[in-house]
């Protein structure tokens, strides 16, 4: 069940400004997994903070299996060396393939 949900959630966070904002504070709490199941839970998607974890390293692996075979788009390569924080939960989840663009988001300190 969970799964789908925190790929619908991340779908909407790639599309939705205002939910960005929303995830830029959730990341900034101590316990900033728990604040994004919350913060994802209140928009009615329901999913565990572990569950949140999985989907994010899942994705993160297929950003380095895209990344080492040269398969980033030229925005996601932009965004790599931008220089920014990039929330990889937003910018590698937009979809499961290729962005149609990259979203950014500055946190003070991301721990992802």
């Amino acid at each position: 069940m969970s799964a789908t949900a925190v790929q619908e959630f991340l779908s909407k966070v790639a599309e939705d400004p205002a939910l960005q904002n929303d995830l830029a504070k959730a990341l900034e709490a101590e316990n900033d997994r728990q604040a994004v199941a919350d913060l994802a839970k209140s928009k009615g998607y329901d999913f565990s903070p572990e569950e949140l974890t999985a989907e994010i390293e899942r994705r993160q692996q297929e950003f380095v299996r895209r990344q080492e075979a040269g398969e980033l788009s030229d925005d996601e390569l932009e965004a790599v060396a931008g220089g920014e924080a990039i929330i990889t939960a937003i910018f590698v989840a937009a979809t499961a393939g290729t962005l149609a663009t990259v979203t950014t988001i500055s946190v003070a300190k991301p721990k992802w």
